[in-house]
């Protein structure tokens, strides 16, 4: 199996290199984030690292042009560049079984990568581009803010390059689903749940933290439902002296700008991006870990806290349903569902001993896991894939 992964961007494309690399099956990686970090797992002369698209966008921020200049445009010019320089790239290998290509990168490549020979699976870390859109758009729309969450030309490029693909590659059935509803085949949506860091987030060793801790980990923004979050805590009514809800990660504009409308109280702490480290300490001091997404192709942070022994909610619009049962290891919720999210972190704060001991079963739930089987299933996919 000879197989090219396109990504311009970090993803879980690495991951995906480093495990076809372990098995021989790996031809290149064609991206612009490969470090020198990254060369004990994948060796350089595997990679074509477009070290051209990262210098334009260090340049423009050392100018400080940014400001003056939209980023999506940016990030749109950027991206189809890395195609543009991928698709000349391809034209000088001689025969590809596999091109593996991450939406958005691919319009340019596709077509060059089927004449070598390739069959083409398209990786979606998300939903399908139009689900996103209808489900952003009523959410801006819900807080009032007119802003369009994507961009057209990002939409016309995505559902074009979804076109030229032989398969689709998702990582939850919510995401599969929102092909199979804008009519795709069922045989053309595969699904591969990502891995999880369960070594470096597990922690059998925990103890009881000092206050009952909520925790959400991402970028903070309507996407993530942090808005239904603040509002939940609020209406669950638990006692402030000892109670915590801490977010971590950046704030985005979209959810800035509606700060002021939300109950934001003195128990809420937001900590700002946090590092690997520093995050698993945070799991660690939580009690509770809620994703309650609007949209999230997967949500990689489910598995961490999972792995380090935390009982989880999450909406249904994440792969929650894929890692949870209900009311085994965490609950599931509806998107925007204040009242559902309330009543479950209550019962989680008067039920903490039983919240403890769902954590324990996600631990033993999430350790199948592994980069290393996500790694053998989609190989085996693949292998479906080069027989059909």
């Amino acid at each position: 199996m000879n197989v090219i992964i396109s990504a311009g961007g970090k993803f879980h494309a690495f991951k995906l290199a480093q495990q076809l690399h372990r098995a021989g099956n790996l031809h290149s990686l064609f991206t612009f984030d490969y470090t020198r970090r990254d060369q004990a797992t994948i060796p350089p002369h595997k990679v074509y690292n477009a070290t051209a698209c990262k210098l334009f966008n260090q340049l423009i921020l050392r100018l400080r042009l940014a400001r003056f200049i939209d980023k999506n445009r940016l990030n749109r010019i950027k991206d189809n560049a890395f195609d543009y320089l991928i698709s000349r790239k391809l034209n000088h290998v001689d025969k590809i079984d596999l091109f593996v290509v991450w939406a958005h990168y691919a319009q340019r490549s596709i077509p060059v990568a089927r004449a070598k020979g390739a069959k083409i699976i398209v990786e979606s870390g998300s939903c399908h581009i139009q689900t996103q859109q209808q489900l952003l758009e009523a959410e801006y729309h819900r807080w009032a803010i007119t802003a369009p969450p994507i961009h057209p030309r990002i939409i016309q490029k995505m559902t074009g390059e979804y076109a030229q693909a032989d398969y689709i590659m998702t990582l939850s059935h919510f995401a599969r689903q929102s092909f199979l509803d804008h009519g795709f085949a069922p045989g053309h949506v595969l699904l591969a749940p990502c891995g999880v860091d369960v070594d470096f987030f597990y922690n059998p060793q925990r103890s009881t933290p000092s206050k009952f801790r909520v925790m959400f980990v991402g970028l903070v923004t309507l996407r993530k439902g942090v808005q239904y979050l603040i509002q939940a805590w609020q209406k669950a009514g638990l006692p402030a002296h000892a109670t915590e809800l801490v977010i971590a990660g950046a704030i985005n504009k979209d959810f800035a700008s509606i700060t002021s409308r939300l109950p934001i109280t003195p128990n809420i702490t937001f900590t700002g991006p946090v590092n690997r480290t520093a995050l698993r300490t945070l799991y660690n001091q939580a009690s509770l870990f809620v994703l309650p997404s609007i949209e999230d192709g997967f949500g990689m942070v489910i598995g961490e806290a999972m792995a380090s022994g935390l009982p989880v909610i999450c909406s249904s619009h994440t792969a929650g349903p894929d890692l949870i049962t209900e009311g085994t290891e965490g609950f599931i919720v509806e998107p925007g569902d204040v009242d559902t999210l309330a009543n479950k972190i209550r019962w989680s704060y008067e039920h903490q001993e039983q919240a403890i001991a769902m954590g324990t079963k996600g631990m033993e739930r999430i350790a199948a896991f592994t980069w290393d089987n996500y790694g053998n299933a989609v190989q085996k996919l693949y292998r479906q894939v080069l027989a059909s």
